[in-house]
């Protein structure tokens, strides 16, 4: 029998996931599943049905079976993909509980899809400053696209890409870097489906700046002894190298934004510390 996933950290997308979850598995009491992130729900509700007992196989068994490892994809300075081995020391007799990442499920699966296979389970949302986040998503697929993976679309500047988007959005259409970060349009749904104590929402900024505390609050959540980190904190994964954009475009991003952050934040009750 293999243990069912506890926590599940659904997105948002280069809103610091990949961090969050590494140090959730650096924990002594949580085993890593077997993929980073599985995206496994995303894959619509015939795939899930026909696939769920291979979902299931990417945890780890109930019962003690030595030690763990599992392959990590991380970025180098440079920002080039490349893929390192983790080891998780399995000890005999210990409680654990287990978990995945999938960065796109908040934005791509259908909460009921999730709610119907993990309804008891806790899931974690990171927001990032929607501007940061999308130019964050618009340099990760550049690097795509020189990679030579097929989008669908053609990435170009930044700039050109999200003026293009902003006029879309404001005729009621969709863009592929922007629309994610409007991120009450598809935490309603969410929320709909899972009660506001099975879904914790915290920020990239939080987590980068006080990330001991954020991790406290969701050991708390998770109901998972005290862990101190101490330097591991101190390491973000996947992050891409330092790149920034025009102040009169971040301005212009942010005007934006402003209408939906406020929405977001008058359905949360609390303000977000981007």
């Amino acid at each position: 029998m293999y243990l069912k996933p506890s926590f599940f950290i659904i997105g948002e997308r280069k809103c610091g996931t990949s961090s969050l979850y590494r140090y959730l598995v650096e924990h002594p009491n949580v085993l890593p599943c077997q993929l980073k992130e599985p995206n496994f729900f995303a894959q619509g509700k015939d795939q899930v049905t026909a696939n769920i007992e291979a979902y299931w196989k990417l945890f780890p068994t109930q019962k003690d079976q030595g030690d763990i490892s599992f392959v990590w994809p991380e970025l180098n300075k440079e920002g080039i993909l490349y893929h390192e081995d983790v080891n998780v020391n399995r000890i005999q007799g210990r409680q654990y509980l287990t978990g995945e990442a999938s960065a796109n499920t908040f934005y791509e699966a259908d909460p009921a899809l999730v709610a119907e296979y993990l309804p008891d389970i806790k899931l974690i949302l990171l927001f990032r400053n929607p501007v940061e986040r999308a130019f964050s998503h618009h340099r990760m697929y550049q690097r795509f696209q020189e990679e030579g993976r097929e989008l669908g679309f053609i990435v170009t500047d930044f700039e050109s890409d999200v003026r293009q988007e902003m006029n879309l959005i404001n005729d009621g259409g969709w863009g592929e870097f922007l629309t994610p970060g409007i991120y009450l349009r598809k935490l309603e749904n969410w929320r709909a489906h899972f009660p506001k104590h099975q879904l914790k929402i915290f920020t990239a900024k939080e987590l980068k700046q006080s990330p001991q505390q954020t991790l406290n609050e969701i050991m708390d959540y998770l109901d998972l002894p005290n862990y101190q980190y101490g330097d591991f904190l101190n390491h973000h994964f996947n992050k891409a190298p330092q790149a920034s954009m025009s102040a009169e475009l971040y301005q212009d991003l942010d005007t934006f934004f402003q209408p939906y952050n406020e929405k977001l934040e008058s359905f949360l009750g609390r303000k977000m510390s981007w």
